[in-house]
């Protein structure tokens, strides 16, 4: 898992929810940082706004942090 993908998403929860970014690990329970399917549908369109790509949708709803990046991961183009 890249530190650019969890700082990203750092940066997003914090921004959109006002998260304190130390709780957001790649273990955080999605459900215990209050975000739900809607959420977790906004923040994919964050990412791929932010890095102008398309991820496509997911069946299975990602229960932590580590979940939702492995999702997302793939599609953040490599620097």
């Amino acid at each position: 898992m890249s530190n650019i993908a969890l700082e990203t998403m750092q940066e997003l929860l914090h921004e959109r929810l006002g998260i304190d970014k130390d709780k957001v690990s790649l273990d955080s329970s999605l459900e215990d940082l209050g975000i739900d399917s809607l959420m977790q549908i906004e923040l994919l369109f964050d990412f791929e706004d932010k890095y102008k790509v398309k991820i496509p949708d997911i069946s299975e709803k990602p229960t932590t942090i580590r979940e939702l990046l492995a999702v997302i991961e793939p599609f953040i183009p490599k620097s």
